[in-house]
């Protein structure tokens, strides 16, 4: 296992995954941890991609599809992952089709200027990271499954 020796370190870790073809990448500090997916209870009059909520160890945790977030196709498939984080609002999981890896990209390999149009808000996005010659989007998963997000009107 690497040492890490300053906190500067941690920031420019994240963890790598894959929602439909493409790879998406959120900082590692922002991930509490990922577990197998379990079938969510529905709640009604909720937002589309809001999945429902689990019991993930005695905690109740809302669920929210990234297919569905990101429109992309959603089908069940083995190696889904359950990516849980903090949130303003309390535990939310975001399921994803695959966890590819934790890897460091300093932010000298983040372009922070680069004109994207998206299904999410601007704000949410971090940048283009360039890991090892292939561009990977850079989002904050907080943001993007933040309070204001859930808001939205259900469909």
């Amino acid at each position: 296992m690497a040492e890490i020796r300053d906190g500067h370190e941690d920031e420019s870790r994240y963890l790598l995954f894959k929602v439909g073809r493409e790879v998406y990448g959120t900082p590692l500090l922002g991930v509490r941890e990922v577990v197998e997916p379990q079938e969510p209870k529905p709640i009604p009059n909720t937002v589309s991609f809001f999945s429902g909520v689990i019991n993930l160890r005695g905690q109740v945790v809302g669920v929210v599809d990234l297919r569905k977030r990101f429109g992309q196709d959603v089908t069940k498939h083995s190696g889904m992952a359950l990516m849980v984080f903090e949130t303003e609002g309390g535990p939310l999981g975001a399921l994803v089709d695959e966890i590819e890896c934790v890897t460091r990209i300093p932010p000298e390999k983040i372009e922070t200027t680069v004109v994207v149009r998206s299904h999410v808000s601007l704000d949410c996005i971090i940048g283009i990271g360039n890991q090892e010659g292939r561009l990977v989007s850079l989002i904050d998963l907080k943001k993007v499954l933040g309070a204001e997000e859930l808001k939205s009107t259900p469909s």
